[in-house]
């Protein structure tokens, strides 16, 4: 009987040991496509070597070395709106339903929330009903930190944002010449360099009034962006450094190490990255850290995670369940000589792009896989998931071929769950660039430009096999992509007048309506034109900036107009759209202050039917029927 028991237990051992084993397969193969660690700070140094030869005219890391009263309330007698709270208002135009991003200006259907950076202020407005607009409370920030953008909701207030930008000395003795050399070069460089932080302070503002900072969090470098998920934020900030520092021995490793802190750790002690946890991207060319860090609001327990990759990454896209970080890096291509007269190797540098993935959790993003795809990536809209497969826009430039000097086109890749390319269409609308995108379904609408605006119809219905179905040239181009419905698309951008099809003047603000239910003879259906030259918009550079909801048929964005004579309106154009009439202008919003100018209007909002506009000294309300003036509030 013993014996039998005993040859239970050692034959379940085995197979507990086998299940390891099999288990730890698949992730020794995973390995393959996750980013690798650097290790050692032996490591870090030699892969910044590497990547000085692989693009050696790349001097210098992004941030580089060189040297960002009470209220009068004013009240309108004709226009009046019920006193009653409202749950019917506008929140921040985002990319992907169901994740947040951060903004200057916010309401919550009673309050407004609004950051000025310039002040270093917080302002918090009862704002609903307008008639009794009132200030509740305001924060003023210390000389050390500007706030960016934040995050509200029924209890929290998360405000994010950067320190001061401090400049540290390069340490160095008199007598070390390693410290002023580089490769057996004397090269000439300021002896400071610059340092910043992203800073994070969560707020409690169960009283208005009174808000109370009950956590900071802090993630070493310059911010970069965000996204809030339910109650989870993840940060991301981008650490740089220059690359000569390396040379000095007088920098420990500890110099190189990224960093972070979280006041809910026990006595909130910065927190150093060491090599042995920061991944790089292979073939890096910029000289810096990303830093992913999250959290989540509901736990003041569970200090802040935080990832590091070396080899940065800009440009970022977000679902509900992944964060994707795309980061340039650059192929040496060495061409052969086309004719006897070329004595020396021509060669060029071909634009990659790497992707790498983090799956989201509650408080965490892991990294999980990397991908590589050819060309640039333009912004967060040539990137999309969808199904089970990330797509990704790019337009890729040759420098030096043999076809020419230089050369330009387009791809769009389809990838799997572990990054691998399944699926691609390339070498469209050669010679020109991407400006905008938008992937809505298995659709991608694009648009390049060089003379004309090539507006495409991309199939992605066949994830091995996308396909144009088809395109259409108008003068202009578009910046931003909205969608209308299933047949329509809004494009913002710029009117041009096009010069031999060679190249174009840009000339006023230009929106258009895309007819696209016939997909492969897309359609302009109607458009206007605002202004001439030098008209602009925030909204063609940030899509936060447009206000647009389709039930009350109404949408609206700042504006700054000029025309022939000159400078012509500073403030927002508000709109309804009729598809048989076109776009209806409904009205101007401006703000006139003291009667000497108008200021430019950062944000429009609605609550219930009253549309406020808010600017850097006032916050307007009025009836989003007639845009009569109700109120306004001075918060300067």
């Amino acid at each position: 009987m013993l014996k039998r028991i005993l040859l239970g237990v050692i034959v379940l051992l085995l197979a507990t040991s086998l299940v390891g084993v099999f288990r730890a397969k698949p992730d020794e193969k995973k390995t393959d496509s996750i980013l690798p660690k650097i290790k050692s700070f032996d490591n870090f140094k030699k892969l910044i070597a590497d990547a000085q030869k692989r693009l050696p005219y790349f001097e210098f890391s992004r941030d580089g070395l060189f040297l960002e009263v009470r209220p009068r309330i004013v009240y309108s007698q004709d226009a009046k709106v019920s006193d009653e709270s409202t749950s019917d208002y506008s929140k921040t135009n985002v990319q992907v339903e169901g994740v947040d991003e951060a903004d200057r200006v916010k309401t919550d259907g009673e309050y407004i929330y609004v950051i000025n950076e310039a002040a270093r202020k917080l302002t918090i407005v009862k704002a609903y009903p307008p008639q009794k607009m009132h200030l509740m409370s305001s924060i003023k920030f210390e000389e050390d930190f500007y706030p960016k953008e934040f995050y509200v909701d029924s209890k929290y207030f998360v405000l994010i944002g950067e320190s001061k930008e401090v400049y540290k000395q390069i340490p160095y003795k008199e007598d070390d010449s390693d410290s002023k050399k580089i490769s057996n070069r004397i090269i000439a460089y300021p002896p400071y360099y610059t340092t910043k932080e992203t800073v994070c302070f969560i707020y409690d503002i169960s009283d208005k009034a009174n808000p109370k900072n009950v956590r900071k969090i802090t993630l070493d470098g310059r911010y970069l962006t965000s996204r809030k998920i339910e109650g989870s934020i993840h940060i991301v900030s981008l650490k740089s450094f220059p690359y000569y520092f390396i040379d000095s021995k007088n920098l420990s490793a500890q110099d190189f190490m990224p960093s972070y802190s979280d006041t809910s750790m026990k006595g909130a002690q910065k927190v150093y990255i060491g090599f042995n946890n920061i991944r790089y991207v292979p073939d890096f060319t910029d000289f810096s850290y990303t830093l992913v860090g999250s959290f989540n609001l509901d736990s003041d327990t569970s200090p802040v995670s935080v990832e590091c990759i070396l080899g940065a990454g800009d440009i970022v896209y977000c679902s509900k369940e992944n964060l994707y970080i795309c980061a340039q890096s650059y192929k040496k291509v060495i061409l052969p000589a086309k004719t006897l007269e070329s004595l020396r190797p021509r060669y060029y540098y071909k634009p990659k792009t790497i992707v790498y993935k983090f799956a989201l959790t509650k408080g965490r993003a892991e990294v999980l896989c990397a991908g590589f795809v050819e060309g640039k990536v333009l912004n967060q809209f040539s990137m999309d998931e969808y199904d089970g497969y990330f797509r990704i826009a790019t337009t890729v430039e040759s420098h030096y071929s043999w076809e020419g000097d230089f050369q330009e086109y387009n791809a769009v890749y389809v990838l799997d769950k572990n990054l691998k390319i399944v699926g691609k269409l390339d070498k469209f609308a050669k010679g020109e660039s991407i400006y905008s995108a938008r992937f809505i379904g298995n659709r991608l609408y694009l648009v390049t430009f060089k003379a004309l605006d090539p507006f495409f119809v991309i199939s992605l219905e066949n994830p091995q096999k996308p396909e144009i179905l088809g395109y259409l040239k108008i003068p202009g181009y578009s910046t931003y992509l909205h969608p209308y419905d299933q047949n329509h698309i809004i494009g913002f951008g710029k009117d041009a007048e096009d010069l031999n099809e060679e190249y174009a003047i840009p000339l006023g603000l230009k929106i258009a309506m895309f007819n696209v239910e016939d997909v492969e003879n897309p359609k302009e259906l109607f458009k206007v034109i605002i202004g001439s030259r030098g008209t602009n918009s925030e909204l063609l550079n940030n899509h936060k900036a447009l206000l647009f909801d389709k039930t009350k048929n109404i949408f609206a964005f700042p504006v700054e107009v000029y025309d022939k004579e000159g400078h012509n309106f500073t403030g927002a154009y508000v709109y309804s759209i009729d598809l048989e009439e076109g776009f209806v202008l409904r009205g101007k919003i401006s703000h006139e202050i003291d009667g000497r100018y108008c200021e430019e209007i950062d944000k429009l909002l609605y609550i219930g039917n009253v549309l406020y506009s808010v600017s850097k000294s006032m916050i307007k309300a009025s009836s989003i029927e007639r845009l009569e003036e109700i109120a306004r509030l001075r918060v300067d």
